[in-house]
């Protein structure tokens, strides 16, 4: 199978870049972080793009994702891993643990059950099912439950189980980071905290993504139990002399009993010689205990012949399905991995601020060729870049909904060229909102049906900062959610109060931060909040 371009550390070290530039929405700060990114492309993404193949959003991603490696390694003070390697690390001795912790719960249950004083001989009926029918249960149940969401089609983000597994896994990893968050600094230190994050906030963008560690993690606890369980009955029946039999106080024929090992026995009996494989009936007959008679009548090689199959049973029905459960769960998770699909808000404004050129206003040109070359960022128009960045990472157009009190006063042109600037996204249709409850409802309709007919991208919803996030803004968002789809992008672009003659004014910071908590708590991935003003306003 071909290698995923992502791992589970390029992801979280990815949100948690993500998550420090968002850290600080102040205008400088963006404004620097996008000098930063567009620099970052200028001298390390584009010269590795070759004109023929193109250069898709995960390409780009990617590489920016490794020169922001390079660079936080190379900072002054940083002090212990990124979060992405010390989830890596943290979950590979949590790998080692759970197959060592198995293992050792198998081999201790398995002594216990084959504890033999020489009075009487083991009972075959609590092996199995202590060790073996409890794990056949145990499979059927979480098979039951797997096929049960398979045609309810429930999300994995709504598991019980998953969510039940995955916070004892976290607060697992919390007792085990505790030594390498001591050598980050207080400003470096919540980079591990991302990683928990990201698993319990970004269950929309990754779906199952994280729940494959989670299952890989209990099938090693159950390979190490199986190998324990093997290892210990081999060792007690090498090691000592162990008699077997069975009993019952239903009245069980010895001829059923033998129709239900060799039932038992069916997975490997053509394999295995038939003396081994499972007893005969004779075998069967001679290691039937009754209470009132003792065991010194049994014989020997009748007592001694149920070990073979008790390994066997063990090997087939626990440590083969858990081996298979394993190599499933690695598998299904490098396939996961390769289908992600990094479109959710953060991220296309990462890719805004790495593919849209900088707005200079310097009057001479910057040298492009001898020594001191800078790479070109030659500001293009809207239409022509749009068409770029169309070509390079498949963007196209959004539906702009335009309050009904400030509809007419854009003017023809103004709102394409600052979305653009904004969002690096083209407006293929305007619709007014806003008048009353029917032209609402009529918008989400028609939302709706654009959405079926594959012919809406994303949402961008107008608003004026100076008026708060009430309770019917956020419902109709969330509506329009509903309408949309669940991975769609909806932007709110929010301008200042407009006066004569200026639709885009500034945004004022505290309006601002408003918004965005408010949007924040909607817990949407791909919902998204970003200024609308015109250059130099």
């Amino acid at each position: 199978m071909r290698k995923p371009v992502w791992s589970m550390k390029d992801l979280i070290d990815l949100e948690y870049f993500l998550q420090r530039d968002e850290s600080d929405p102040e205008e400088p700060a963006q404004e620097a972080l996008a000098k930063r990114d567009r620099d970052i492309y200028l001298r390390r993404i584009r010269p590795s793009w070759k004109e023929k193949e193109g250069l898709s959003s995960t390409q780009v991603i990617r590489s920016w994702l490794e020169e922001r490696r390079t660079i936080e390694r190379s900072a002054d003070g940083l002090k212990g891993p990124l979060p992405g390697e010390a989830f890596a690390d943290i979950y590979r001795l949590m790998g080692y643990g759970f197959l060592i912790v198995g293992t050792l719960s198998g081999g201790g249950l398995a002594f216990s059950l084959l504890n033999y004083r020489g009075t009487e001989p083991l009972n075959v009926s609590a092996y199995l099912a202590g060790l073996v029918l409890s794990q056949v249960l145990l499979l059927l149940l979480l098979a039951g439950i797997r096929f049960i969401r398979r045609m309810r089609r429930s999300p994995f983000r709504g598991s019980v189980v998953f969510t039940l597994v995955s916070a004892l896994v976290m607060r697992l990893m919390v007792r085990m980071k505790q030594g390498a968050l001591k050598k980050l600094e207080g400003s470096k230190r919540g980079s591990i905290e991302a990683a928990a994050g990201l698993i319990r906030g970004r269950r929309q963008v990754y779906g199952s993504l994280f729940y494959w560690p989670v299952f890989i993690l209990s099938q090693l606890f159950g390979v190490g139990f199986n190998l324990g369980v093997l290892g210990a009955t081999l060792l007690k029946v090498l090691g000592s002399d162990i008699a077997f039999g069975w009993q019952s106080t239903v009245q069980f024929s010895d001829q059923a009993v033998f129709r239900l090992v060799q039932i038992v026995a069916l997975p490997w009996s053509w394999l295995v010689p038939a003396d081994a494989a499972y007893p005969s009936l004779s075998q069967i007959q001679g290691s039937h205990m009754v209470l009132k008679e003792g065991i010194y009548h049994l014989a020997t090689q009748d007592l001694v012949s149920w070990w073979p199959f008790l390994c066997l049973a063990v090997l087939t029905y626990g440590l083969a399905p858990r081996g298979i459960l394993l190599g499933m769960g690695l598998m299904i998770q490098n396939r996961t991995l390769s289908r992600v699909r990094l479109d959710h808000a953060a991220c296309n404004r990462l890719l805004h601020r790495l593919t849209t050129p900088l707005v200079t206003t310097q009057t001479r040109l910057p040298q492009t060729s001898g020594p001191g070359a800078a790479p070109v960022d030659a500001f293009q128009p809207p239409e022509v870049a749009a068409r770029v960045q169309k070509d390079m990472l498949g963007r196209r157009s959004i539906v702009a909904l335009i309050p009904d009190d400030i509809f007419e006063a854009f003017q023809k042109g103004d709102l394409e060229g600052v979305v653009f600037k904004a969002l690096g996204c083209t407006i293929g249709e305007k619709l007014r909102f806003g008048e009353d409850m029917k032209t609402d409802e009529r918008i989400l309709h028609e939302i709706s049906r654009m959405r079926q007919k594959g012919a809406l991208d994303g949402l961008l919803i107008v608003q004026e900062a100076w008026q708060p996030p009430i309770r019917e803004n956020l419902g109709f968002i969330q509506d329009l959610r509903r309408a949309l789809g669940d991975r769609a992008m909806i932007w709110v672009g929010l301008i200042g109060r407009p006066r004569q003659g200026a639709v885009f004014t500034q945004v004022k910071e505290a309006e601002w931060k408003v918004w965005q908590q408010k949007l924040k708590a909607l817990g949407d991935p791909y919902l998204g909040v970003e200024r609308l003003a015109a250059h130099g306003s």
